[in-house]
C-alpha cells in the first residue's frame, strides 16, 4: 500500500479513511507514520502530535495492564510469526483515561518497509454496558441459584429448556444435560403414564387458553432420580410474548412428612380422648348403678330419693361423655341429640302409672362445647326432675316443655316450663329448702348466666346466658 501515490483512485481511498468512523494508524519502528482523525479523536491527540511521537511515546498508548501483551504481538506480527489479527486491549488517552480499544492489525508495506496497520474501534461505552449487563447477570445467576424455589425456564413451541437453577437440579437430582426439554423431564420424573399424561395435556391446554390462574399444582407427587419418592408444589408462568414459560417447583416433601406425622399424632390422641370419655361414661354408669344398690336398701323416702337425684345427675354428665365418645368432634356435642336422650332417661327414671306427664322439646339444631354442655345438661335435670317430681301432685296429666333457642346473636335461652301447680311465690332459688333450685342457680352463675322464674299458669323458669366458642348453629340436621 502507498499511501503517497496521487491518482484519483487513490485520492478517493484517502479521504476515506480520513472520514472514517473507525480510527486507522500504521506503525513503523514503533513510530507513527500515519494516522488518521478519528485515531486521533480516540488518543486525545492530534494527527500532527502523533505524528512527532518517540517510540517510547508509542509505546505508552497503551495501557501498562496490555502493554507488554501488545507490543509482544506487534514484534511478532513484524518478524512475520502468526499472531491473531483480532483482539481487545486497554489504551490510555492524553487525559489519562482508560479505553477499551478493538483492534484489527495486519503487516503491510510502507514505503517499501513493513509497517503494522491498526483498524481501532473505541468500545469503552460498549465494554462498560457488557460489563454492567455481566454484573446484573452474575447478580440474577446468583439469586437464581440460592433461591430455595426450583425454576426453569422453557420454550413454549419446543419445550426446550435455556436455564435450570441449581435448587431445581437439586430437587430432581438431575444433571442440566440430562434435561433437555420438558418431554423427556416429565417421562423420567413422572413414572406414573396416566399421570404424565394428564400433566401435559393440562400444561398445554392451560397456556393454550392463557388461564395462568389455573396453572397451580399442589402435592405433586413424582420420583427423583435416584427413585426417592418427593411431594411438589408446582406453578407454570407463560411469557406469551417471548414464547417462553416459567415453571417453578417448591420441595414440599417435608411439610407433608411433618402433616402427616401430625395427623398421625392427632389420630392417636383422639383414639385416647375417645377412650377416656368412654372409660368415665363407664365408670358414671358403675357410681350410678351403685347408688341404685345403696337406693334399694335405704328405708326412708327422702333420703331414697336423694340418692336417685344424684342418680340421674351423675347419668347426665355420663351422656355427655357418651355423646362425645360418639361424636365426630371430641370438643363439642349436639345439643338436639344429647337434651333428647336426657329426656327419655329422665321420663323412665320418673314416670309413674299414676301420672301422664308428657314432655316436649324444642331445641335448636346448634353444637354445644364440654364447657356450656354440662352446666345445661344438669340444670335440665333439676328442672326437669323437679318438674315429675312436685309439679303435678293430685294431677292426672301434665305438660313440660324444654326449649334452648338463640336469642338473637350473642345470647342462648334455656327454659323449662310445665302447667303444674307452680312454686310457691316465697320460695327462691337462694331461699329453696331442694337443693335442685340451689344447683340451677349456682350453674347459671358458671355460665354466666341470668336465671328468671314465670309463676303464671305454672312456672316458667329460664336462663339466658352469652354464646361462647365452640356454641354454633349445625348446617345440616
Amino acid at each position: 500500500m502507498k499511501l503517497k501515490e496521487s491518482n484519483s483512485s487513490e485520492n478517493n481511498y484517502r479521504q476515506l479513511i480520513e472520514n472514517s468512523l473507525q480510527g486507522i494508524v500504521i506503525i513503523r519502528d514503533f513510530k507513527i507514520v500515519y494516522a488518521n482523525p478519528a485515531f486521533a479523536r480516540i488518543t486525545g491527540y492530534s494527527v500532527n502530535e502523533l505524528l512527532t511521537f518517540t517510540p517510547q511515546q508509542v509505546i505508552e498508548l497503551a495501557h501498562p495492564d496490555d502493554r507488554e501483551k501488545l507490543w509482544r504481538n506487534f514484534r511478532k506480527r513484524m518478524s512475520g510469526l502468526d499472531v491473531s489479527p483480532h483482539y481487545q486491549f486497554k489504551g490510555l488517552s492524553k487525559q489519562g483515561k482508560t479505553k477499551i480499544l478493538e483492534l484489527y492489525a495486519n503487516r503491510i508495506e510502507y514505503d517499501g518497509k513493513p509497517a503494522i496497520q491498526g483498524f481501532i474501534l473505541d468500545i469503552t461505552e460498549q465494554a462498560a454496558a457488557q460489563e454492567i449487563i455481566k454484573q446484573r447477570t452474575r447478580l440474577i445467576e446468583t439469586i437464581l441459584n440460592n433461591i430455595p424455589l426450583g425454576i426453569v425456564v422453557t420454550e413454549i413451541e419446543s419445550g426446550n429448556s435455556n436455564l435450570m437453577n441449581k435448587e431445581f437440579l437439586e430437587i430432581f437430582e438431575w444433571q442440566k444435560n440430562n434435561l433437555p426439554n420438558v418431554k423427556y423431564f416429565f417421562s423420567k420424573v413422572f413414572t406414573d403414564p396416566e399421570l404424565r399424561k394428564s400433566l401435559t395435556s393440562k400444561i398445554k391446554t392451560d397456556i393454550k387458553e392463557k388461564k395462568p390462574e389455573n396453572m397451580f399444582w399442589d402435592n405433586v407427587e413424582i420420583n427423583s432420580k435416584t427413585g426417592e419418592k418427593k411431594f411438589l408444589s408446582i406453578k407454570n408462568i407463560p411469557l406469551y410474548d417471548q414464547n417462553l414459560f416459567i415453571l417453578t417447583v417448591q420441595d414440599i416433601t417435608e411439610r407433608i412428612k411433618t402433616e402427616k406425622e401430625l395427623q398421625n399424632s392427632l389420630r392417636e390422641k383422639e383414639i385416647l380422648l375417645r377412650e377416656i370419655h368412654h372409660r368415665v361414661k363407664n365408670n358414671l354408669q358403675t357410681i350410678t348403678s351403685l347408688l341404685d344398690l345403696q337406693a334399694d336398701s335405704i328405708i326412708d323416702t327422702v333420703n331414697r330419693e336423694a340418692f336417685k337425684s344424684s342418680q340421674t345427675r351423675i347419668r347426665s354428665m355420663a351422656l355427655i361423655h357418651e355423646r362425645l365418645y360418639k361424636s365426630e368432634n371430641l370438643e363439642r356435642i349436639k345439643a338436639r341429640e344429647y337434651i333428647h336422650h336426657l329426656i327419655e332417661y329422665l321420663e323412665g327414671t320418673y314416670q309413674t302409672r299414676d301420672i301422664n306427664i308428657e314432655i316436649k322439646t324444642d331445641v335448636e339444631n346448634l353444637f354445644l362445647n364440654l364447657d356450656t354442655a354440662i352446666p345445661c345438661g344438669l340444670i335440665i335435670n333439676e328442672l326437669v326432675s323437679n318438674c315429675m317430681k312436685y309439679a303435678f301432685k293430685d294431677k292426672e296429666h301434665g305438660k313440660v316443655l324444654v326449649t334452648l333457642q338463640k336469642q338473637g346473636t350473642e345470647n342462648l335461652i334455656l327454659q323449662v316450663t310445665d302447667d303444674g301447680i307452680g312454686i310457691p311465690a316465697d320460695v327462691t332459688p337462694v331461699n329453696s329448702p331442694s337443693l335442685g333450685l340451689q344447683l340451677v342457680s349456682l350453674l347459671s352463675k358458671q355460665i354466666n348466666g341470668k336465671l328468671r322464674i314465670d309463676r303464671t299458669g305454672g312456672t316458667s323458669i329460664s336462663v339466658s346466658f352469652p354464646v361462647q366458642s365452640g356454641i354454633e348453629k349445625i348446617d345440616r340436621n
